[in-house]
């Protein structure tokens, strides 16, 4: 807890004398269509399920037949793509320092490396978060007949 200092003591002798000033002003209470319009809303959105984002809808719904399986296979055709770019994002963090290293400074070099190393690996990383999205989409045109 923080020790009260002399602006603490000051503001409440301010606000004390205000205090008197403030009690004469009225204000107008709302309406009561008002009051009823604000808690009916605010019925209405408490009793929302609550959603995992702010601003995006919490779904009920249950996952399409055929989920799994679709992120299965996109998984499966998707991890060897995925260990070749981590192998690959290595070998250039090893050897491209050394290599870009010849021509420009080491630190320079260096940096280079490690802003393409940081922007394949993010890249692979989002395309591999994107795949229970996809699977999503796969799934239910699955289920509609839009794809065999």
């Amino acid at each position: 807890m923080s020790e009260r200092s002399g602006d603490d003591a000051t503001l409440s002798a301010e606000l004390a004398a205000l205090a008197p000033l403030l009690d004469r002003i009225g204000a107008r209470a709302p309406t009561p269509a008002l009051v009823e319009q604000t808690l009916r809303l605010a019925a209405a959105e408490l009793a929302r399920a609550p959603s995992l984002l702010p601003g995006v809808a919490a779904s009920s719904a249950e996952l399409p037949a055929g989920f799994g399986l679709e992120l299965a296979r996109l998984l499966a055709t998707a991890l060897p793509a995925l260990a070749l770019g981590v192998g690959w994002a290595a070998l250039v963090l090893r050897l491209g320092p050394a290599w870009l290293g010849a021509w420009l400074p080491a630190d320079l070099a260096l940096a280079l490396v490690v802003a393409q190393g940081v922007a394949a690996l993010s890249a692979l990383g989002l395309v591999t978060a994107s795949l229970p999205l996809v699977a999503h989409r796969r799934a239910l045109l699955r289920t509609r007949g839009a794809i065999g």
